[in-house]
Parts: C-alpha cells; structure tokens; sequence
C-alpha cells in the first residue's frame, strides 16, 4: 500500500533501485522469524524487522527450486515504533 492507501507494486529492479542510495551501509535493527508453513515445494514465512523508527512485518511466499528456496514474493507492513 502506498502512503495515499493506493495499491502499490514494483519489480524487482524498481525494489533494489530504492536502496541504491543505502548500499553498503547497514541499518541496526533485530531481524526474527515468526512463523514458516511449508507444504511441498511451496513455503510461507513471516519475518519481523525492528528498527529505531520502525517496525516491519514482512510476508514472503518461497518455491524450492532445483533444490534451492527462492523468494518469488514479499508483501509488507511498516508501523512507526512506539516507545
């Protein structure tokens, strides 16, 4: 969703443009699995981001394939962090 609560969508090149900027400068946060539900060769995970400003809740669908998991999807959510 985008700020104005607009559907949004990028590709992948529009998604790695966005960080062109913070390349190579790591951002200190806490990265925590969720959950994960795996049926087959198909995978859903939760993944929560927590950052100084913000929290993201990040949604990744995942196929195995040649015997390695490829993220094929992300959706996410960002809320600003309540101290």
């Amino acid at each position: 969703m985008k700020r104005d609560g607009q559907l949004g969508q990028l590709t992948q090149e529009q998604w790695y443009k966005g960080f062109e900027a913070s390349a190579g400068k790591e951002e200190k946060g806490d990265l925590r699995i969720v959950s994960v539900d795996v049926t087959g060769n198909a995978a859903s995970v939760k993944v929560l981001e927590t950052y100084d400003k913000a929290i993201y809740t990040d949604y990744l669908s995942l196929l195995k394939w040649n015997g390695d998991w490829k993220i094929v999807n992300k959706i996410y959510t960002v809320e600003p962090r309540r101290r």
